[in-house]
């Protein structure tokens, strides 16, 4: 870099836009457990959870968190042992994630949709003792009880903190076969040991490990994401000081699953951080979404991209005035443009008045770097670096940083950063690397720039960019963005598929996701004339195909890894013959 080019990440020209209370705010030296009591002391008898007609308020919280952490003391669980679960948001899960972090111990949370062969693994990589598993996915662990070799397995129900009634009804509609014993116990139990031991707290220690979440997966096998006391707390200050309305009166519907450090930090611990409702949702179906809207009327909401598209088609909230959803959250994924335009229109048709919060995060930053929320909004943008947090642009060859408007690396610093990821020192070093201003960064593997507001904007994955045989990039997000903005499109996924004609190289391929009743053969005609006319002649798709359904990952995000393997030898020169 030339010594006259200015430096985003010592402009920092974002931090205009704060306050001067937001500027003078220090992160607090507090476990997650102690930041979640001191902040909510004075509305003991206020609902921190909503489940399904049942509130438990931050009284009772604190009671069950510190009962659970008495009952995991009784099991032997110390400073530094790690538990694992294979559960989800639960109001027990929750006690569960804060009465570890209260003793020292550490939550390796595991996707209960996993396969068996790899719940396995992350137990054992983690060497857990004791395990907690949600009593409908009990039949996985019991066919590897012998392989993981567990003191203890408590199990649990999605119905425990549900009213005598309620309770009743659902566990008579779901049988479970769990063969209890000495090893196998019920939560219930597993609590009445509460009254035999008293657990020691541990001291704040910022960089002690809280939870160990996976990532999506979609790059080999998923990596365990340290997140720690001062990462997690981090981004409860971030979204304070972030420009959104949030009451203490209000709720916040939690649809992410909380084995991701997405829905663990953002969707748990920020919302009770910040003295809101939460609305769990231990078994979240992205078709439903419509209809937990209208039965919660949350004011706040965290999503992905794809689940907002089914947001927008559900029929539950068709006409429905949606002004008490004063955050409508995107996460997880880049939105492209076309949906963005649609959404917009929704909003404005819904008696949204504000507009919608789009972000940009990893999990290896607890989630959450950037926001794009009230005045600090540009179309397409995902915002200004979070309070805490450093956003800048490297040449992902050189290393070095770039200026404003240029398209680089995104690579972030800040608290947030996780520990790394938990046994993979050397993927580690590759993601969190030493810069020669002394700051570790995390290395995104995104493409985008920051314009001279400090604005984010995202281009698409480095391994995404589609390289042509004669050099050219491709990124895949312009075409999505065009073709997502018709209103027969559901979901646009465009993946690189091999050269024909030359040796090296790939083209843009089109999938397509449609409406109902659309001629899908027409549509695609229609499409790929559109494209020939509008796209610059270097970033035209070869084919345009229309599929069933384009495969999501857990987390609600287009796999394109799956859709790479599914469509490796796809012969694009004989797309327009494909029967529909």
């Amino acid at each position: 870099m030339s010594e006259n080019k200015r430096k985003i990440s010592e402009e920092k020209v974002w931090m205009n836009i704060y306050s001067d209370e937001a500027k003078s705010v220090t992160l607090p030296k507090l476990t997650i457990y102690n930041y979640l009591k001191e902040y909510n002391k004075d509305q003991l008898d206020k609902s921190a959870v909503h489940y399904y007609g049942t509130d438990i308020s931050f009284r009772e919280l604190f009671a069950r968190v510190d009962e659970c952490a008495d009952a995991f003391a009784a099991q032997g669980v110390k400073k530094g042992d790690i538990v694992s679960f294979v559960s989800v948001a639960t109001p027990e899960s929750i006690y569960a994630v804060y009465a570890l972090n209260k003793i020292g111990a550490v939550a390796n949370t595991i996707d209960p949709r996993m396969d068996i062969a790899s719940i396995r693994r992350m137990i054992l990589e983690a060497g857990s003792k004791v395990l907690i598993v949600l009593d409908i996915a009990f039949p996985k662990i019991k066919k590897i009880m012998d392989d993981i070799n567990q003191d203890r397995i408590i199990v649990q129900s999605a119905y425990t903190s549900l009213s005598l009634v309620k309770r009743t009804v659902m566990q008579a509609k779901t049988k479970t076969d769990v063969p209890y014993s000495d090893v196998v116990i019920k939560w219930k139990e597993f609590i009445k040991g509460a009254k035999n031991a008293r657990a020691v707290e541990a001291p704040y220690v910022g960089d002690a490990l809280v939870a160990i979440t996976y990532t999506g997966g979609t790059t080999g096998f998923p990596k365990g994401v340290m997140l720690t006391n001062d990462s997690m707390n981090a981004v409860v200050i971030n979204f304070q000081y972030c420009g959104i309305k949030y009451e203490k009166s209000h709720r916040f519907l939690g649809i992410i699953p909380i084995f991701s450090a997405y829905g663990m930090v953002c969707g748990m611990h920020m919302p009770l951080g910040l003295g809101v409702t939460l609305v769990p949702i231990p078994n979240f179906v992205p078709a439903t979404l419509g209809k937990l809207v209208k039965q919660f009327r949350p004011n706040h909401m965290i999503s992905t991209p794809a689940f907002i598209e089914m947001l927008i088609d559900s029929p539950d909230i068709k006409g429905m005035d949606l002004s008490f959803l004063y955050t409508l959250g995107s996460g997880g994924d880049t939105m492209n443009e076309g949906l963005e335009k649609k959404l917009w229109k929704f909003m404005e048709e819904h008696n949204m008045k504000y507009p919608l919060a789009q972000g940009y995060g990893m999990s290896e930053l607890s989630a959450a770097a950037s926001f794009c929320v009230g005045d600090m909004y540009k179309p397409s943008s995902v915002g200004i670096p979070s309070l805490t947090t450093t956003v800048s642009v490297f040449d992902p060859e050189t290393g070095e940083e770039l200026g404003y408007n240029e398209i680089g690396e995104v690579c972030v610093t800040g608290p947030s950063m996780m520990k790394g990821y938990f046994n993979r020192p050397e993927e580690t070093a590759h993601v969190m690397r030493k810069h020669d201003d002394g700051l570790v960064w995390i290395h995104s593997g995104d493409l985008g720039y920051v314009d001279e507001e400090g604005f984010v904007f995202i281009k698409g994955r480095i391994k995404r960019m589609i390289t042509r045989f004669d050099g050219h990039k491709v990124f895949p997000i312009n075409l999505e963005s065009m073709i997502s903005e018709h209103k027969e499109v559901i979901n646009c996924a465009v993946i690189g598929v091999d050269d024909r004609g030359h040796g090296q190289g790939q083209y843009p391929v089109v999938f397509i996701e449609l409406r109902p009743g659309v001629d899908k053969k027409q549509f695609c005609k229609y499409m790929f004339e559109l494209c020939d006319r509008d796209v610059e002649e270097r970033g035209k798709p070869v084919a345009v195909v229309a599929i069933d359904k384009i495969p999501l990952t857990a987390f609600g995000k287009n796999d394109y890894v799956t859709l790479e393997k599914e469509y490796k030898e796809f012969d694009y020169t004989k797309w327009e013959e494909i029967t529909y």
